[in-house]
């Protein structure tokens, strides 16, 4: 049951896409850089000493 309170209204493809173009959702995202989101802890080599 839908409140009174709420507006209905169905855009047509023109609006839409001027809606999408305005927010910068007209295109897909950019690739996201992999290396910028994992968590990599510091290299360590035999006896426990850090390499560099």
């Amino acid at each position: 049951m839908l409140d009174k309170g709420i507006k209905v209204e169905t855009w047509s493809q023109e609006k839409l896409a001027a809606h999408l173009k305005e927010i910068g959702a007209d295109k897909p995202p950019k690739p996201r850089n992999q290396l910028a989101n994992e968590i990599t802890a510091p290299k360590q080599g035999r006896w426990g000493k850090y390499l560099k």
